[in-house]
């Protein structure tokens, strides 16, 4: 799923510093540091170009995910018939 665009390496040790990283549909661009902080790039792909959409910063990972998919639980929760939170979870991952 992630193709590695980059990776820098620290001058004392040569152990990995950064990684610059590019999901395979290039939909998603990622900065990640040894700490755990993070850019993630989400951008908007057309035949045409690829345009940056939106920027998150973050230095804890899984609690981003954590909240991103308590919010999908309560949008299920709220919006039934006709929404997107109605498809299968098989249908989400394609």
């Amino acid at each position: 799923m992630w193709r590695i665009k980059a990776r820098h390496v620290r001058d004392a040790d040569g152990g990995t510093a950064a990684l610059e990283l590019e999901s395979e549909d290039g939909r998603l661009d990622v900065n990640v540091r040894w700490d755990g902080c993070m850019e993630i790039h989400v951008f908007s792909q057309t035949e045409e170009n690829r345009e940056l959409s939106d920027t998150f910063h973050t230095c804890d990972l899984k609690g981003f995910i954590e909240a991103m998919s308590s919010l999908d639980q309560t949008c299920r929760d709220y919006f039934k018939e006709g929404s997107y939170w109605e498809r299968d979870t098989d249908e989400a991952a394609d």
